[in-house]
Order: structure tokens, then sequence, then C-alpha cells
């Protein structure tokens, strides 16, 4: 059948590019698009494995709508110090191009 092999892996592909994130789905109730790179629990893949999240690497069971609750608190918290220690690095390169050491 012309086409049959070609099922699956668009099918594939197209879970791939509309991964969603569990831990909000679950906690909230809300849609949102996974934002991988940008998320603190994406790991970046390799040349043997492909980034994923690390909450479904790890398999964990996040039905439960407390504990995706407590994850996704714990991934925005971790996105904050990400972003806060990211702005405090512009500053002290921006401090030092200017000539002052803060």
């Amino acid at each position: 059948m012309p086409g049959h092999g070609s099922a699956p892996r668009l099918r594939e592909m197209s879970q791939m590019e509309c991964n969603y994130c569990t831990l909000r789905l679950v906690a909230e109730k809300k849609v949102e698009r996974c934002e991988q790179e940008s998320c603190a629990f994406w790991e970046s893949g390799g040349a043997v494995v492909r980034g994923a999240c690390l909450i479904e690497r790890l398999g964990i069971d996040v039905r439960r709508a407390d504990l995706a609750a407590y994850l996704l608190d714990v991934r925005e918290r971790l996105d904050r110090v990400r972003r806060l220690a990211g702005a405090e690095q512009g500053h002290r390169e921006f401090s030092r191009r200017i000539g002052y050491e803060l």
C-alpha cells in the first residue's frame, strides 16, 4: 500500500511538534506549549539522546494534581532564579565594559 509505512512516522513528527507541558495541564487544566530549552526541567540532548523533559524522562507519574502543582511551582522558582542570575551576569558584564566594577 503506498504511503502506509509513512503514517507512523508522520504521527511521531506531529507529536514532537505539538509538545505540551503536562504539569500545567494537570495542575491548572491549561494548555501550554512546552518551552523546551527555556524550561528548568529540560535536559539538552547530545549525540546519542535527544533533548527531553526531565519529568517525563524519569517517568514521574504526574496525574495527581497536587504533585503536578508542586513540580510546576518548583519549575517556576527555578526559572525565576535562572532569569535573575542571567540579569545579574548581564549587569556585571555591562559594568565591566563601561569601567564600573559593581
